[in-house]
């Protein structure tokens, strides 16, 4: 919910304030996804598996922040980058980062404290950017800073004492040494980053800032629809080491991307304008481009737990880190040939199946890939539906919530009793 929110904020801030501070929202926005994703690592995924199975956890707990603050302290040192771009000074909340223990509300058992905390998270600097861009747009990118600051001094506080552990954690280097066991994760972790959001880091670069603020609020929805992805996977992890419950999650995410994909292809322009406004139904062409990226990362998502599952980690991690190199280098390739926010939507899809096929290969079972193949291909019949009404009624809204409810019905009618079935 707060993921959809902040898409909405964005909205609101790309039409009262300018391009170039959307940009600079887009680069704040990226560092911090990107200094929480570097201090979570591999580490963040062990440690909420052990910490939901041990009795005495808070000595680990302990140990675990230890680490986490300690990287984040190291990380606030590349704050000095700010004399080449001031945006990097928000390398210095990279601490309070690192003491956030939200995970370890998951392991324990609080998932609506948890899921709270990060609604929390996103509400108060977003809500701020709404009223900033209204009244002070310049002060945009301070506004933003300051927020996430002082939201995160806040909710670290109130984790601890909802924990009932220490509030403070004492940085030590030797605790470094627990990144080193799941230091294969974190590759996985940080190349996943750049195969979506972790591009805008980038994009500056070689793109115009136009382009930029499109791809940031594009691939900002883009990963709340991976984000609804593995919430399924986080419902079924240990089941899924058998095959037939990894076929209905890829079956369920199947769907799920067909939606996505035939709600953005069919009717882009409402649905451009109703998530992102009309200045951007020019690069409706990049919004399609992302339906089509998610459908193919859902249609073997489940492959990211079964390899965790059978701890083919270094494998993973190469694969994974050979994928994101290949985003990245496309997106740069690219823009010497078209600046347009389209391009960068062509370097996802090429990212995403350059990871499908890797996952495919470390599977190296094809009668995995034909019975997902053909799902997607026998289910692909109904987007009939929405072609249609789109096609009769034009692409305005009420086509577009009959075509998807309809569309969605049909789904549902159809495979409701399998999947309950199997969740059951």
């Amino acid at each position: 919910m707060g993921q959809l929110f902040s898409v909405f904020a964005l909205k609101y801030v790309s039409h009262h304030g300018s391009v170039d501070e959307l940009k600079a929202i887009a680069e704040i926005d990226s560092l911090i996804l990107f200094m929480i994703n570097a201090i979570a690592l591999g580490l963040q995924s062990a440690a909420i598996r052990d910490l939901a199975l041990e009795k005495d956890w808070k000595k680990n707990y302990y140990d675990i922040q230890s680490a986490r603050l300690t990287l984040g302290l190291l990380i606030a040192c590349f704050a000095f980058l700010a004399f080449f771009n001031t945006y990097y000074i928000v390398f210095l909340i990279a601490p309070l980062l690192g003491w956030s223990g939200d995970y370890a509300l998951y392991a324990r058992s609080h998932p609506i404290t948890g899921s709270i905390v990060a609604f929390v998270r996103l509400l108060v600097p977003f809500s701020l950017l709404i009223f900033f861009s209204t009244y002070k747009p310049e002060l945009l990118a301070v506004v933003y800073i300051i927020s996430v600051s002082a939201i995160y001094l806040i909710t670290n506080l109130y984790i601890s004492n909802h924990l009932k552990t220490a509030f403070f954690f004492i940085p030590k280097f030797k605790n470094l040494h627990l990144y080193l066991k799941s230091m294969s994760l974190g590759v996985v972790v940080v190349s996943l980053y750049f195969i979506g959001l972790g591009l805008v880091l980038l994009l500056p670069y070689f793109y115009k800032n136009e382009i930029v603020a499109v791809a940031f609020v594009g691939l900002k929805f883009y990963i709340i629809f991976k984000g609804l992805l593995r919430i399924i996977h986080q419902a079924f992890v240990k089941e899924m080491i058998s095959d037939e419950v990894c076929l209905k999650i890829d079956q369920m995410g199947s769907l799920l991307g067909l939606i996505f994909f035939a709600a953005v292809t069919f009717f882009p322009n409402t649905v451009i304008s109703l998530f992102f406004g009309e200045k951007y139904l020019p690069d409706k062409l990049f919004f399609i481009l992302l339906s089509i990226g998610g459908l193919i990362y859902s249609a073997f998502s489940s492959f990211i737990i079964r390899l965790l599952l059978e701890k083919k980690d270094k494998a993973y991690a190469l694969i994974s880190s050979i994928a994101a190199l290949i985003t990245i280098v496309a997106a740069i390739i690219t823009s010497y040939f078209w600046q347009t926010a389209s391009a960068v939507g062509g370097s996802l899809i090429i990212g995403e199946l350059a990871f499908s096929a890797g996952m495919i290969f470390l599977m190296n079972r094809p009668d995995l890939i034909r019975k997902r193949l053909l799902f997607l291909a026998s289910n692909m019949l109904f987007v009939i539906v929405p072609v249609a009404i789109g096609y009769f009624w034009g692409d305005k809204m009420i086509s577009f919530i009959i075509a998807i409810s309809l569309f969605v019905s049909f789904i549902v009618l159809i495979h409701y009793r399998k999947f309950v079935s199997s969740i059951n």
